[in-house]
């Protein structure tokens, strides 16, 4: 019995070509960069490009030592803290601090 053995360039050229079409609208894409520029994070790495960047500047190298605690949120009421070491992300969406907490990984929202 023989085989027949299928040309495989043309099926790499034609995938290839599929994925370079692709390429100018992933790149156009909104990275989510204008959302971070209030102080806003509103997704793990602050960004759908994962940049996990800020460009906020008022805290720097000269004035971090300063900072003092503004407010303080206690999850006791949520239940005791899970034994496993899952800590999730909080994210900030229109001045609301989004967090989980407690042994049912409750979500709490916060006035920021």
């Amino acid at each position: 019995m023989r085989r027949t053995a299928v040309p495989l360039l043309p099926a790499v050229a034609l995938v290839a070509l599929g994925l370079a079409s692709l390429a100018p609208r992933i790149q156009g894409q909104n990275t989510g960069q204008p959302s971070t520029k209030n102080g806003e994070w509103p997704m793990y790495t602050a960004d759908l490009s994962g940049s996990k960047y800020s460009p906020l500047d008022q805290i720097g190298a000269s004035n971090f030592n300063k900072l003092e605690v503004a407010w303080r949120f206690k999850t006791d009421n949520l239940g005791p803290r899970p034994e496993n070491k899952l800590e999730g992300t909080p994210i900030m969406v229109k001045g609301t601090v989004y967090a989980t907490a407690g042994t049912r990984r409750a979500v709490v929202a916060l006035n920021a």
